[in-house]
C-alpha cells in the first residue's frame, strides 16, 4: 500500500502551512502525536509524602518567619489548608487599634532581611500599606510569602503558599 502521508506535515497542517508558506527558509519538524501512557523523564513525579507532614512543616516554617518578624505576638488567628496541591498558611494579629507606622515599618524590614537570607525574591513597596511579596523555587513550583500589616486597623496578616507537592492519595 503506497504511503500516503505528504512528504512535508507542515504544507498540510491548517497552522503550519501558513507559516511553511509565508517562511519558506524555516526547517519546521512535526513530531508524531503522543502516545497514551508514554513516559518522559521530564514529567516524572516524585514520590507522594504525607500531607499531615507537609502541613507540620510549613506551619513550623509560618511560625518561624512571624517570630523573626513579629516576635512573641501571639496571633489571634491561625488557619491552614490545601489549596490544590500546595499548602496554605495563614496566621493573623487583629490589634483592635492602629499600629504605629514605625513599628509596621520594622516588621516588614526584618522579614525582608529573613526571606533575602533565604534566597526568595523579595518585593517590599516603599509606598501603600507595609507589606512584602515574596517568592522562590520550592517542590514542584514556587513558594511564595505575603505579610501585609494595616497600622490603621491594628492588622498584620503573614501567608505563606508552599510549593506543589505531590501527595498520597
Amino acid at each position: 500500500m503506497p504511503d500516503e502521508s505528504p512528504a512535508d506535515p507542515a504544507a498540510t497542517d491548517p497552522f503550519w502551512a501558513p507559516v511553511r508558506r509565508r517562511h519558506p527558509d524555516v526547517d519546521i519538524v512535526l513530531l508524531p502525536p503522543e502516545q497514551a501512557g508514554a513516559e518522559h523523564p521530564s514529567t516524572e513525579v516524585t514520590e507522594p509524602v504525607d500531607p499531615a507532614e507537609i502541613e507540620e512543616v510549613f506551619g513550623d516554617l509560618v511560625g518561624i518567619l512571624w517570630k523573626v518578624a513579629v516576635g512573641d505576638t501571639v496571633p489571634t488567628e491561625r488557619e491552614q489548608r490545601w489549596v490544590q496541591d500546595r499548602v496554605q498558611t495563614t496566621w493573623t494579629h487583629e490589634t483592635g487599634g492602629q499600629v504605629d507606622p514605625a513599628i509596621a515599618q520594622g516588621v516588614v524590614r526584618r522579614l525582608v532581611d529573613i526571606l533575602e537570607q533565604s534566597g526568595y525574591d523579595v518585593l517590599a513597596p516603599p509606598d501603600g500599606l507595609p507589606r512584602v511579596q515574596a517568592g522562590k523555587p520550592d517542590g514542584l513550583s514556587r513558594a511564595e510569602v505575603l505579610l501585609l500589616v494595616v497600622p490603621e486597623a491594628g492588622r498584620l496578616v503573614l501567608r505563606h503558599r508552599s510549593g506543589a507537592w505531590p501527595v498520597a492519595r
